[in-house]
């Protein structure tokens, strides 16, 4: 069984009562882990499991710490000590995307909770290896996988602190098989099943993002939609995109109007789009800081952690859920998710409305 949830409203209260139900194993993974109110609560949820007699493996990659202590509360539950280059890339980032009422560094201690965490016997954490892993994922007593866009931290349960209201989505899958499956593609063997994990392991060789993205455009014959918070205009996917629409695809691009970063190269990017179909490409921007990574065709739906970046496809390990788009309820509902949010989103008439200022996505394409 597949179940989608809509925000971090739905998934940390479903999260929290599956760790409260684990038996035996929790596996997290985790890109962003925020020493805020939700952070908190999802880790003294954690610590009950621990206490029941669970064995709690955690990984938040430490190329996250940057972006935890740049903005928000700049505070992370794990990562609490910078390097002399950490330091220097968060405090670039505050300055250049500075957070209201927020001047970094902020004191950033540790609490009880913390070192409950740390100090307890069931509890393993790796949190200072630099793997570049953007995936989330849960893994509750092989039998129970989320994944998705969703991180810990208290925007993805509302709004920023600029106000933004965060949008974004996670699945859960319940059953052995599905996590089977997903332990192989992690290994990079095949599993002959419907559904698939495309995924980046830089670990095991494997980078099928960005082929996989390719590939479901490539084989779009009536409708492709795009949902992405990072689009950066790279040369193949601008070929492809604008190739899909040549051949009479109706092609839709979503895009926050107000990113929490990267939002020039965003609007370069569909602005680029808008030019070179001819105006035949349809661009959106949602009111709300719409974090969903999803790309549909009438054929297939992929969703989960890969944005469309150069990172995102050479640097960075991601993980999606691919599968047939099909009448079953779970696509029906995710897709009137994603329509709900079209509905709500501003049409832009034309390329020249877009506006962007040249040298910020000059300096946001040198790092996305």
């Amino acid at each position: 069984m597949l179940k989608l949830y809509n925000s971090g409203q739905e998934t940390f209260p479903a999260l929290i009562e599956a760790i409260g139900g684990a038996k035996e194993t929790l596996d997290i993974n985790m890109f962003i882990w925020r020493d805020d109110a939700i952070g908190n609560k999802l880790a003294e949820a954690v610590l009950a499991a621990a206490e029941r007699g669970v064995r709690v493996t955690i990984s938040v990659d430490r190329y996250g710490v940057v972006l935890e202590k740049a903005e928000e509360c700049m505070r992370s539950f794990f990562h609490k000590k910078q390097s002399p280059i950490e330091r220097l890339k968060s405090r670039i980032l505050a300055a250049a995307y500075p957070t209201p009422g927020m001047k970094y560094p902020v004191k950033d201690e540790e609490s009880p909770l913390y070192r409950a965490i740390m100090a307890h016997p069931n509890i393993e954490v790796e949190r200072d290896v630099f793997k570049a892993d953007h995936s989330k994922f849960y893994v509750i007593d092989e039998e129970l996988l989320f994944l998705g866009g969703i991180n810990v931290e208290d925007k993805e349960n509302g709004a920023d602190m600029h106000g933004r209201v965060y949008g974004d989505l996670m699945v859960g899958l319940f059953g052995r098989d599905y996590v089977a499956a997903f332990r192989a593609a992690r290994e990079g063997r095949q599993t002959n099943t419907d559904y698939a994990f495309p995924l980046n392991r830089k670990t095991h060789g494997i980078f099928a993002v960005r082929e996989h993205y390719l590939d479901l455009i490539r084989t779009a014959e009536r409708e492709l939609l795009i949902v992405m918070p990072y689009f950066s205009p790279l040369a193949d996917f601008m070929k492809e995109i604008t190739a899909a629409a040549a051949r009479g695809v109706r092609v839709n691009v979503m895009i926050p109007a107000r990113a929490n970063f990267q939002d020039d190269t965003n609007k370069r990017t569909v602005r680029r789009l808008m030019e070179k179909s001819g105006g035949r490409i349809a661009v959106f921007y949602t009111p709300k800081m719409l974090h969903t990574k999803l790309m549909a065709s009438e054929k297939t739906i992929s969703f989960g952690s890969a944005n469309i970046t150069k990172k995102a496809f050479s640097q960075l390990d991601e993980l999606n859920l691919s599968l047939p788009n099909t009448d079953d309820p779970f696509c029906r509902a995710l897709l009137a998710l994603i329509r709900d949010e079209l509905d709500r989103a501003e049409p832009i008439a034309s390329a020249k409305e877009i506006k962007y200022r040249k040298w910020i996505a000059l300096f946001e394409g040198l790092i996305v």
